[in-house]
């Protein structure tokens, strides 16, 4: 590949465990109520069926940079309310590039407890591979998924917001 990127980084898996229940953190992850709470916020607008339409849109602080009003559009591919949910996945900050696989898997024990599995497979776009498994400033737009799965544990546990998570926790300056 002429990016330099190792086939390694393509397909990411990372896997958090939650205390707190599958509908809880579905919810979460499918409503404006929990997407405005954790990762880089914004409400979305999902049809939860299969072949439905994704749209994660964007906050006051992405347009205020100059994004438009859409951060991630896609198509649900497979949905299990409260266990699986699988979209495709397309960035509007990457408009060229092919949509990418996001797996979201739940599998709730007693306590209740929710392992959280989220697979993103950026095969057929591996020029942002490595903007998704994040590392930098999350205030600039670099925590990635790591980031933005610790600020879904935050949100589901504790009610709150980790530090810069959330619709109103970036200025991206």
């Amino acid at each position: 590949m002429s990016n330099g990127m190792s086939n390694d980084n393509l397909i990411q898996v990372y896997t958090v465990y939650i205390n707190a229940p599958a509908s809880k953190v579905w919810a979460a992850i499918t409503t404006s109520e929990g997407t405005n709470q954790w990762g880089y916020g914004g409400d979305i607008e999902v049809d939860l069926t299969e072949g439905g339409a994704y749209r994660n849109l964007t906050t006051p602080a992405m347009r205020a940079i100059g994004m438009g009003d859409l951060a991630v559009s896609g198509v649900v591919e497979k949905v299990d309310p409260e266990r699986l949910l699988v979209l495709s996945w397309q960035p509007a900050w990457h408009p060229e590039s092919a949509p990418s696989r996001l797996t979201w898997e739940l599998s709730e024990f007693d306590g209740p407890l929710t392992k959280v599995v989220l697979t993103h497979d950026a095969t057929a776009a591996p020029e942002y591979a490595d903007e998704l498994a994040g590392g930098d400033d999350p205030n600039q737009g670099g925590g990635g998924w790591p980031w933005s799965l610790s600020g879904l544990k935050t949100y589901c546990e504790t009610g709150g917001r980790l530090v810069g998570s959330g619709s109103d926790g970036h200025d991206f300056e």
